[in-house]
């Protein structure tokens, strides 16, 4: 059977130079996706229904624009709530509008 002390010491820069490289990569693409999944909501994006049950609420936005997503496991449950003035352009003066 082969082993490590097998490995010509020759060998072992370039196998600790592809070690290198594979772990760069592998870094960037977990960064890449980590990136991905932070990133805040965009035109027509609905994630802010979970992991809070809000159902039973009167949804008035049609998209989180700019919300960041919801952390699979938060520590604490809270809800962000809103005023929305029907009678306002886009709910009052203090609102964006989506």
């Amino acid at each position: 059977n082969a082993c490590y002390n097998d490995i010509p010491k020759k060998d072992f820069k370039e196998i600790g130079q592809i070690s290198d490289l594979l772990g760069e990569k592998a870094a960037k693409i977990l960064l890449q996706s980590a990136r991905e999944k932070a990133k805040p909501a965009a035109a027509g994006d609905y994630f802010s229904g979970t992991p809070v049950d809000v159902s039973s609420l009167t949804r008035v936005s049609k998209d989180d624009l700019g919300l960041l997503p919801q952390p699979s496991q938060p520590r604490y449950l809270t809800a962000l709530v809103g005023i929305y003035v029907r009678s306002q352009p886009y709910g009052g003066s203090d609102k964006s509008s989506n």
